[in-house]
């Protein structure tokens, strides 16, 4: 993660500190790109710096301390939570505004196959959320399993007891 988060961090500042070459073919210096770059190398700052805090906190506490104080109540077990998953949150939310920044300078650039091949890139990410929602509804999956899941309750059958095949 960290490796990932200090590749992020290094093209963002690029963007940040040059003038583009070609100012007409990808113009990323103007206002949105620029503030989109600019929260793009704040987040990936700041899941590095969370993401080293974590590693270093998990490395210095034994379990039985983990478990007794930051377990302790359903608050500070969120909080723990939320401490420990804001590396790759924080990551994803500075790709996002990357793309976004490169993707709108894309479309300012008037170039018309500069364009398309952005409309392409989009399209090609666009699948992933129905696909996710999809998989995650319990509608989908086949009969038999709904039905065992529902009268057992648990997410998983033992093996042999359910054929996830439909007839």
């Amino acid at each position: 993660m960290k490796l990932q988060a200090g590749l992020v961090l290094t093209t963002s500042a690029v963007f940040l500190s040059t003038q583009p070459p070609l100012i007409s073919f990808l113009p990323y210096t103007i206002r949105v790109c620029y503030l989109l770059a600019l929260g793009s190398f704040a987040h990936a700052l700041g899941g590095l710096l969370t993401g080293l805090a974590v590693v270093n906190i998990w490395e210095a506490c034994d379990r039985i301390w983990a478990k007794e104080v930051l377990t302790a109540t359903r608050f500070r077990l969120c909080c723990t939570l939320m401490f420990i998953a804001w590396p790759t949150v924080s990551l994803t939310l500075s790709i996002i505004f990357l793309m976004s920044s490169l993707m709108i300078a894309c479309y300012a650039s008037g170039l018309w196959w500069l364009q398309f091949l952005a409309t392409i890139e989009i399209l090609s990410w666009a699948w992933l959320p129905p696909l996710f929602a999809w998989c995650a509804l319990e509608k989908t999956l086949p009969p038999k399993l709904r039905a065992y899941r529902r009268q057992t309750g648990t997410s998983s059958p033992p093996s042999g007891t359910c054929t996830f095949e439909e007839s």
